[in-house]
């Protein structure tokens, strides 16, 4: 248990040094691979992006899909933010 909070406080380190556009770049990086387009695909389906939300649960699920969909979009821009 110690060493997963210990990766766990590594992990959260390592994200403190990215800037947006470094964050938005990485998130490009592992969903621009054919798995990581599944994933996407799979997330979109479970993510109420085709159906109407009907509560908070399922609206916080959308803006979960959302933001990841804004990052990779973000780093296909020029500066990247």
């Amino acid at each position: 248990m110690i060493r997963q909070f210990e990766l766990e406080n590594k992990l959260d380190s390592d994200l403190s040094k990215y800037t947006d556009s470094l964050l938005n770049q990485l998130y490009l990086r592992v969903f621009n691979t054919d798995d990581g387009l599944l994933v996407l695909k799979d997330l979109a389906n479970r993510c109420y992006m085709d159906i109407p939300t009907t509560n908070d649960k399922e609206e916080g699920m959308r803006c979960a899909y959302l933001s990841i969909i804004t990052r990779m979009r973000r780093a296909t821009t020029k500066g990247g933010k």
